[in-house]
Formats: C-alpha cells, sequence, structure tokens
C-alpha cells in the first residue's frame, strides 16, 4: 500500500507508534526525551516513530531552541506557543505569579518564585518575546501583565493538568475552579 495513502488508523495499528502518539496528545509540546521516559522505549525507537508520525501528518515538530517539541495537529499554533512555555517550570511558576498578581513587579515575581533576580529576568524575556505578557512602567519599577486571556492559559492547564505533574498548578486550579 502507498504510504500517503494510509489511514491514521492503519497508520496507528503498531502498538509502540500509538503508545508514542498518544503520549504527545497527553503531553502536547514535551521533548522527544520526556516523550522517551514516559515511554519506557529506547532513544532510536522513539526518535524513528516521531519522525513516522511526523511524515503521515499525525503530530507535528516546532523548534524551541535547540529542541524540538511535539504536538498533535489538532492543537491551535497560538496554544502550541504557550504551552511550550508552560512546559519550562520556572517559566510556568512566573506565569502563574502574574496570573495570581496581574501587575506585579520585578522582584514581587522573582521572591514569589524562588528565583534569582537574574533567572527572572532570562524568564521574564521568553515570556515577553513571546507576547504572552507586556510590561508598563509604573513609577519605578515595570509592572507584568498578561497579553493573553487568562481564560485561554486556564483552559491549556485544566486540559494538560495531568502532564504537569506540579502541585502549584494543582492549587492555582482549585482556586480557579
Amino acid at each position: 500500500m502507498d504510504h500517503s495513502r494510509k489511514s491514521h488508523i492503519d497508520i496507528l495499528d503498531l502498538e509502540s507508534r500509538r503508545k508514542i502518539y498518544d503520549l504527545v496528545k497527553q503531553y502536547a509540546g514535551c521533548y522527544m526525551r520526556e516523550i522517551q521516559r514516559a515511554s519506557g522505549m529506547s532513544f532510536g525507537t522513539v526518535s524513528y516513530h516521531l519522525s513516522y508520525l511526523q511524515k503521515h501528518r499525525l503530530i507535528r515538530g516546532e523548534h524551541d531552541g535547540n529542541h524540538l517539541r511535539y504536538f498533535p495537529l489538532t492543537t491551535e499554533i497560538h496554544d502550541e506557543r504557550i504551552l511550550a512555555l508552560l512546559r519550562q517550570r520556572p517559566v510556568r511558576n512566573i506565569l502563574l505569579s502574574i496570573m495570581a498578581h496581574e501587575g506585579c513587579s520585578h522582584q514581587d515575581i522573582a521572591s514569589s518564585v524562588h528565583l534569582s533576580p537574574s533567572t527572572t529576568t532570562w524568564h521574564l524575556k521568553k515570556l515577553l518575546e513571546s507576547d504572552i505578557i507586556r510590561s508598563e512602567k509604573r513609577g519605578k519599577y515595570n509592572a507584568y501583565l498578561l497579553n493573553v486571556p487568562k481564560e485561554s492559559i486556564m483552559n491549556l492547564l485544566i486540559m494538560f493538568r495531568e502532564s504537569f505533574l506540579d502541585s502549584l498548578v494543582d492549587g492555582f486550579l482549585e482556586l480557579w475552579e
């Protein structure tokens, strides 16, 4: 059978490939190494099946610096950008801090997430460059505010809650619900 005519069912017939596809759906925005650890398969096997799934357009890879993050094709591009950042614990914690205290300062954020000021700056820069947050000058300091609807971020946190395995996310979602 011509590989371009294979149905999604045929492509996912192989148990190991289906498992990898299910992990990409469950952990949208994760790296290959995370998929490899969660699946218990060898790195080579995971790499082969991820390439195969991309070739058959069931998933897509998005470069994030020197790494590749994987998403099911059903994920919106805007959501992929947010999910990629939410997958990084320090960035996720900073974003949750801003969501909880809209208009907070750099110092407020650094102390609430227990990061050094320089590390906080590094991660804030990623959020600013991705247009997820913005800063406004307020007197002597910059206030950090969401640039996307809080509901969009909350929906992603709820949808992928289990994949974050984070008590801070759980606590924040309990307050939201």
